[in-house]
């Protein structure tokens, strides 16, 4: 590998930093993605990002299971980014570039693989790609980097997808490598200490009913919990059984269980929630 695609020291040091933020945020299925994007923009100079979750990429049937996307301030238009954004999603194999990138078989390891390495200028600027996608939102050189999540047989993947403005350089081999490995660390989280787009928030929950999240996991009984919030012991039970709802939770014991399966990679004796 060229030393234009190698990675220095402080990129490493900045990968495994931007991991350990991302752990930290990962109860929240959104937040960790949107620091993620933002985080990794920076990092390689893109000014628009997506993370999201896709099924039948082995099959070259797409079909979107969630996403967001980050766009560096006061480049795009949002409504026109919003749009693009939802036409992607109601048909995801509407954008032939992707089903070619899938096509190089990138998922066992996570390829990065950029448009010029799939597609000749030519033919992009004349694709329906470009005319109907990238060129209303003012976009151009774009990478992908997309992986199995879990084992292959589930027939699921995790997705990134960088691009630039129009008139921007190409992206650079050391920058593909700094995407490559930064999603490959994070895509063997997703549905561990980082949450998938199917799973509950506790930020969904309102502030109160946190707090009552936070003393059923530090072991607190209903009159504890009472006590120490200075709430009625029905309106414990009443908000203990929403949290049980929340999370598709039987009883403390699961509830506990499923923390300490989200929680055991972190080691900070934390519970992750903000009770305010």
């Amino acid at each position: 590998m060229s030393r234009s695609g190698s990675l220095r020291s402080d990129d490493i040091r900045a990968i495994f930093q931007l991991v350990g933020e991302c752990r930290e945020l990962g109860d929240d299925r959104l937040l960790w993605r949107n620091h993620l994007l933002a985080s990794l923009a920076n990092l390689v100079d893109a000014d628009l990002g997506s993370s999201g979750e896709m099924s039948g990429c082995r099959r070259l049937e797409v079909a979107d299971l969630g996403v967001t996307h980050w766009m560096r301030p006061g480049l795009f238009d949002p409504a026109v980014i919003d749009a693009a954004m939802e036409n992607f999603r109601s048909d995801p194999a509407r954008t032939p570039i992707l089903l070619k990138y899938l096509r190089q078989d990138p998922l066992d390891h996570g390829t990065c693989i950029a448009r010029p390495a799939l597609l000749d200028d030519r033919r992009w600027y004349a694709s329906d790609d470009y005319q109907v996608i990238f060129r209303p939102c003012g976009l151009d050189q774009v990478l992908w980097c997309f992986r199995d999540l879990g084992h292959p047989s589930t027939g699921e993947s995790a997705g990134l997808v960088l691009t630039r403005s129009h008139g921007r350089p190409k992206f650079s081999p050391r920058e593909l490598l700094i995407v490559q490995e930064t999603h490959n660390a994070i895509a063997s989280l997703i549905g561990g200490p980082l949450a998938r787009f199917n799973e509950p928030s506790p930020l969904d929950l309102g502030p109160r009913v946190r707090q009552v999240l936070m003393c059923l996991l530090e072991g607190d009984g209903d009159k504890q919990i009472a006590a120490r919030l200075a709430m009625s012991p029905h309106t414990v039970n009443q908000y203990t059984k929403a949290i049980f709802r929340h999370f598709g939770c039987q009883s403390r014991a699961e509830l506990l269980a499923r923390w300490i399966r989200r929680h055991s990679h972190k080691n900070n004796g934390q519970t992750g929630i903000d009770p305010a």
